[in-house]
């Protein structure tokens, strides 16, 4: 594949050249965190920033950085991305002061891992600003899922693969905030590298997709044109993302003079990491830590069952303060057995009830997991066991495949068209009948797999303005549903993050 291609180069690029888009010097040890979650036949490995500073430098500038009592402080001092003072940053501006409530509750969701979030950046000599992008993605919410994307850096199951995250029936790598953040950055930094070495076209990149921000630098190349950001003749829809995230920058930067407060995180680890040996039990594991479960699912969410996922070693993340009662006691935590498959054979008297209930999973998982077309079951027969978590709980009935034909235009390829949309690559490959390293051709006509339920209320469009809720809805199913950021439906709606939804409410499913 052109991509894999691509790729192999920029790694090279990646040893010779440094990452450099801040002014301001700062530690680049090599990033190690949770490396036994990064293994994948499909991994992409990007070699680490080359240092460019002294090490006593390093020392000195994390020194003046750890006198900082606020983490949003130390984010402050050390922006270095200009941002111009255009019609759509000051709307932006302008939005996020009318919704101090929601930048409250971001800072709240944000709290246990921005300083984590900070110093990877820091290590890797990246712009810190890049911590601010879960803001715009998911309102800093770990679960959230909007379609395809998922987790704080709401990363779409391609790319996940491709930077070495796991996702199966019990982990969805995803969905752990350091395991994600890990490879969030791997995929900044190749697309830093590949777009221009310019912060602007990464970010424009990874929201978009890299091939749209490629083809506009190819023709500003061509034309004799700088390939900045801002010189690029990109379509709307690659750059709306972009105001906001400038905004948030500015914001953070500028408090005081835009009328905004953030409030205050503590600049200095709120969490800690503790290796589990193999799979343990969830609630256990919370009790001897001094945690009620759902404070330990909050710090973990990728765990999609009542155990961590077999195998090992894993890395349980725990408040810094509590690390030492749980290493203390950990002797105490009985580790799991492992099942022996993933699979399941049918047994006279089954149903897919009965074994939904038994592997906690639902129906609708394994019918879509095996392709059943009907309820139906054979002795004997063999079937793939899913995670609970793959199918949106919002669906009730057997979910509906469809597809909308695409032309293949000039330099398309397979994996763009996978970012573009919004799909999964092999899922795109196998509805065309094609392999995932296949070429395209100009004028070639492919099908584009979408989603949709069959329950669903033929009133409520995607693209409607409004939406009436339903007994039993809550703001991410609702998100998912219409295909629309968390974080955008809260402020449009002038909601918190855990506002409680009323039936019969009416909510915007659009910009203000």
């Amino acid at each position: 594949m052109v991509l894999f291609k691509r790729m192999a180069l920029f790694v090279a690029a990646f040893m010779l050249a440094s990452c450099a888009g801040t002014s301001t010097s700062r530690s680049t040890s090599a990033d190690t965190q949770n490396q036994q979650q990064t293994e994948h036949q499909h991994q992409i490995k990007v070699a680490p920033t080359p240092p460019q500073a002294t090490s006593a430098t390093a020392d000195k500038i994390q020194t003046e950085l750890s006198q900082y009592d606020d983490v949003w402080q130390r984010i402050a001092h050390q922006i270095s991305i200009k941002v111009p003072d255009n019609a759509d940053i000051r709307a932006q501006r302008k939005f996020y002061k009318r919704h101090q409530k929601f930048l409250d509750q971001v800072s709240k969701r944000a709290e246990p891992f921005l300083y984590h979030i900070v110093l990877e950046l820091e290590k890797r000599n990246m712009p810190v600003e890049l911590a601010l992008l879960p803001i715009v993605e998911s309102a800093f919410n770990p679960l959230a899922q909007a379609g395809a994307p998922a987790g704080l850096w709401q990363m779409v199951p391609q790319t996940a693969r491709n930077f070495g995250l796991k996702r199966n029936e019990w982990y969805d790598g995803r969905k752990d905030p350091i395991a994600s953040t890990a490879a969030t950055l791997d995929y900044l930094q190749y697309l830093y590298q590949m777009l221009g070495q310019d912060w602007l076209n990464a970010v424009a990149g990874y929201n978009s997709g890299e091939g749209t921000i490629e083809k506009a630098i190819k023709r500003n190349k061509k034309a004799g044109k700088p390939i900045d950001f801002w010189s690029l003749n990109l379509p709307r829809k690659s750059t709306i993302y972009m105001p906001k995230w400038l905004a948030l920058i500015d914001m953070v930067k500028h408090p005081d003079q835009h009328g905004v407060r953030w409030a205050f995180i503590a600049n200095k680890p709120k969490i800690g990491f503790a290796k589990l040996p193999g799979s343990v039990d969830m609630a256990q594991a919370a009790h001897l830590a001094g945690l009620s479960l759902t404070e330990l699912r909050q710090l973990n969410p990728a765990f999609r069952r009542a155990n961590t996922a077999p195998g090992g070693p894993y890395v349980l993340v725990l408040p810094v303060d509590k690390l030492s009662q749980f290493e203390n006691n950990s002797k105490q935590l009985p580790l799991q057995k492992a099942p022996q498959s993933a699979s399941y054979t049918v047994k006279s008297g089954d149903s897919l009830g009965s074994i939904a209930k038994r592997h906690q999973t639902t129906v609708a998982a394994l019918k879509r997991a095996n392709q059943l077309t009907s309820d139906q079951l054979k002795t004997g027969q063999k079937l793939s066991l899913p995670g609970f978590a793959d199918v949106p709980q919002h669906i009730s009935k057997n979910p509906v495949r469809k597809s909308r034909s695409y032309e293949v235009k000039t330099g398309d390829n397979l994996w763009d068209l996978s970012r573009q949309f919004k799909v999964d690559l092999i899922e795109l490959a196998k509805l065309n009948k094609l392999s995932e390293k296949s070429a395209l051709k100009p004028g070639q006509k492919i099908q584009i797999p979408t989603m949709t339920s069959a329950t669903t209320n033929k009133k409520s469009k995607t693209n409607s303005r409004s939406y009436t809720v339903q007994t039993g809805d809550s703001l991410d199913k609702i998100a998912r549903k219409h295909k629309v950021k968390i974080a955008d439906l809260i402020l449009w709606n002038q909601l918190q993050i855990n506002s409680k939804l009323q039936p019969g409410q009416k909510l915007k499913i659009s910009g203000v």
